[in-house]
């Protein structure tokens, strides 16, 4: 097995005025295609505020942050059993 990093990205929406929530999202094999892994349950009063929370969310997903969003990965014909 090795090593990919996974392709994790912050965004804010605005839904209101005053009103910004993040998500986070991963990148799923086709580029066009990301899927929200979790979203804000609080809104918060500024964009900032909600960026950073979101950044804050991101790096749960990141076991050392000194090497990054990483996974283990199937080498070329391993099954994973």
């Amino acid at each position: 097995m090795s090593e990919q990093y996974r392709r994790l990205a912050v965004f804010v929406d605005n839904p209101g005025e005053g009103n910004f929530v993040w998500v986070v999202l991963e990148s799923t094999g086709d580029p066009a295609v990301w899927l929200d892994l979790e979203t804000g349950y609080d809104s918060c009063p500024t964009w900032i505020e909600a960026f950073e929370a979101g950044n804050a969310a991101l790096l749960a997903y990141v076991d050392d942050e000194n090497i990054g969003p990483v996974v283990e990965a199937l080498a070329e014909g391993e099954d994973g059993d």
